[in-house]
């Protein structure tokens, strides 16, 4: 019998064991590469090339504290400045409480000028601009609820107490894919009765250059005043937003750690189980002449296949999330899953560690073992 049949026909000889034996490594990989590929969204959020021209103006104390809307002109007189708009989160919901999408009053002449990414016709724009109650979601977004323009919609309010009729005038692309949905922050700040406060300002500098002065600017322009400005670049918006689920890569690569050193140690329970039950064909083994790196190289075969088929279906189960609706399961965090190569190679090299180490401590005990150690034992 060859090498490699003889490993296979150990392998499947007890189908039960090692059948549970792969799916736990496969599971257990599979939710390895899930926490990592979220891990890398959250942390590396997809940036394209003008979000270098936008900062996010927003309060010192917290990004849930408003400042006046009168903020707005005097940031427009900053040197270098191009575009500023009202950028307030509302938090609302369509129908399904559990499905949800990213929802902003914004200024509808200047919101387009600022994420310039997003391509919405001119007619469509122009209407955003002249209807009071007008409202523009993502072309994905208008999609996944069946909208059409001219359909009137409701959108209940949840952390402001009241309900938005709007009016769907147009849609945009978005090259990210994201569900988000434009209104105008007047028609919002009429609705509760004329605050003139708003969250944050998504502004647009004249060119990169010109971003970190002009932040400072902002700063400088509302220092000692009741409500103090930070400004910060998009990404970096984005990074303190995520920051306040607490520390991300600790929590995830914590919980990676467990999973990888729990399903190591059920490895090696299996293998060393696998070898107690063979202690007599392995002292046959050694009476008819096989070395001690041959019996080694058996057994570490032999876990070395069951932790590649389970890896394999870790990654396979990996790839299926790739069909799954991951806006809604992540409720708007990450809208793709999309494995990074860094992400399989370490997926595949905690298959292989496994399959080593579990292989090699049993194996070592084998190949210690004197014939007559091993027959004794048996005994």
């Amino acid at each position: 019998m060859g090498f490699f049949r003889f490993i296979w026909r150990n392998a499947i000889r007890n189908k039960r064991r090692t059948g549970l034996t792969v799916l736990s490594i496969g599971f257990s990989l599979f939710l390895l590469t899930a926490l990592l590929t979220f891990m890398d969204v959250l942390m590396h959020p997809p940036m394209l090339d003008e979000s270098a021209l936008r900062v996010i103006v927003t309060r010192t104390t917290s990004i849930a504290d408003a400042m006046p809307l009168s903020y707005r002109d005097k940031i427009r007189r900053v040197p270098n400045i191009e575009h500023v708009s009202a950028l307030q989160w509302f938090n609302g919901v369509y129908k399904d409480p559990d499905f949800f999408f990213a929802n902003f009053g914004v200024e509808a002449n200047e919101i387009f000028e600022i994420y310039t990414e997003q391509k919405i016709s001119p007619e469509q724009k122009a209407a955003f601009i002249a209807t009071r109650t007008g409202t523009v979601p993502s072309e994905a977004l208008a999609k996944r609820f069946g909208w059409k323009v001219g359909d009137t919609i409701t959108l209940q309010g949840t952390i402001f107490p009241v309900d938005l009729e709007l009016k769907i005038v147009g849609t945009f692309a978005d090259p990210l894919n994201q569900e988000t949905m434009y209104f105008r922050y007047d028609y919002m700040d009429e609705a509760l009765g004329g605050l003139g406060e708003v969250g944050a300002f998504a502004v647009k500098a004249k060119d990169a250059a010109s971003v970190p002065m002009a932040g400072q600017a902002i700063d400088a322009l509302f220092r000692n005043s009741p409500a103090e400005t930070k400004t910060e670049t998009e990404k970096a918006f984005v990074l303190g937003f995520i920051s306040m689920l607490g520390n991300v890569q600790t929590i995830i690569g914590s919980v990676a750690g467990v999973v990888v050193f729990t399903m190591l140690l059920v490895a090696v329970s299996t293998m060393a189980m696998t070898v107690r039950e063979r202690l007599r064909e392995v002292a046959i083994l050694k009476t008819i002449g096989y070395t001690q790196s041959i019996i080694l190289a058996l057994v570490m075969g032999e876990a070395l296949l069951i932790s590649t088929v389970g890896t394999v279906l870790g990654l396979l189960l990996a790839e299926s999330l790739k069909y799954a609706d991951m806006n809604r399961i992540t409720q708007g965090f990450i809208t793709q899953f999309v494995v990074l190569p860094s992400t399989y190679a370490s997926v595949v090299g905690a298959g292989l560690v496994i399959g080593l180490v579990a292989g090699f401590l049993p194996a070592r005990q084998a190949v210690n073992l004197t014939i007559t150690g091993a027959m004794r034992r048996l005994d």
